[in-house]
């Protein structure tokens, strides 16, 4: 992102729904000289067929039934700054080959309209599907995938960068405890290991409305395991199974032990870091580690 960012690089994001794609785009626009200028998302699978081109292009008075005012596109209205095209694999086919000569020529031509007009962007295009499977299918045009994979920044499933869900977590809390003005100063070591051990099939999206619903139906300010959804592997039982971790019919010590080392191998053994998920001075984790005999 630093690397790309300050360019006029055109960026396609590819991920599963809900790993921050739309977040990328943002942070590409607001770290390029183009930040004082529009950001401009589109979603393509948001927009009917018939209704796409004249979001994109816009269109002129009279263009077709209903038109009965001229409209400018997102395209035109993205002039300096930055369009967004978020699912571009839900992009028509006739669509695509438009886009594509806006690419090549920089100039729009609104839905019934001669004139064309110039404009200065950057796209940033995003989207879940295999584009290249899509092209051997004959439903995404070739050349329009090379225009747009000038760089290609491939974002992973939370559940393959577990290491940042604790991160997340204490993000959320903080921004959410903030917007609904509730007192939650952090979340208990057994409830973060929980959380960290679901495999967020929703992932970051998926993880922030989780973390919401805690913070707002919470009693008191630390949120624990009685918090977590039943969605998500939570229970107000204290036969909890909470993400896998058996809490029931074992010593605090074992839990303890087996939850330090849990946390030590997410940050592969920084005990700064470890002490810092656990809510444990680091001089308190290293008496621990001794005591349970953990490297």
């Amino acid at each position: 992102l630093r690397q790309v960012a300050p360019t006029h690089a055109t960026v396609l994001v590819l991920g599963e729904s809900g790993t921050g794609k739309e977040l990328i785009a943002r942070a590409l626009h607001t770290n390029s000289n183009r930040k004082t200028q529009h950001f401009v998302a589109v979603n393509c699978a948001a927009l009917s067929e018939g209704l796409i081109e004249s979001e994109l292009f816009g269109h002129v008075k009279g263009a077709f039934t209903g038109a009965i005012t001229a409209k400018e596109g997102r395209i035109a209205y993205a002039d300096g700054g930055t369009l967004f095209l978020d699912e571009i694999g839900d992009m028509p086919l006739e669509t695509q080959a438009k886009l594509l000569r806006v690419i090549e020529s920089r100039e729009v031509q609104p839905v019934g309209g001669n004139k064309l007009e110039k404009v200065d962007i950057r796209i940033v295009a995003a989207t879940n599907r295999d584009l290249e499977a899509m092209v051997k299918e004959g439903t995404f045009r070739e050349d329009l995938l090379f225009r747009l994979k000038v760089v290609t920044i491939d974002l992973p499933a939370l559940r393959d960068r577990v290491g940042d869900v604790p991160l997340l977590l204490e993000h959320f809390i903080g921004e959410l405890a903030s917007e609904h003005g509730r007192m939650i100063e952090g979340i208990d070591p057994e409830a973060r290991a929980a959380l960290v051990r679901y495999p967020w099939p929703g992932n970051v999206r998926e993880l922030r409305n989780v973390v919401e619903n805690m913070v707002l139906l919470a009693r008191g300010t630390v949120l624990g395991l009685d918090d977590i959804p039943a969605s998500v592997g939570g229970s107000t039982s204290t036969d909890a199974v909470a993400g896998g971790y058996e809490l029931t019919g074992r010593s605090l010590a074992e839990v303890e032990r087996d939850l330090i080392a849990t946390n030590l191998e997410l940050v592969s053994g920084n005990r700064q870091k470890a002490a810092k998920m656990l809510g444990i001075g680091e001089r308190t984790l290293y008496r621990k580690i001794k005591e349970y005999g953990l490297q």
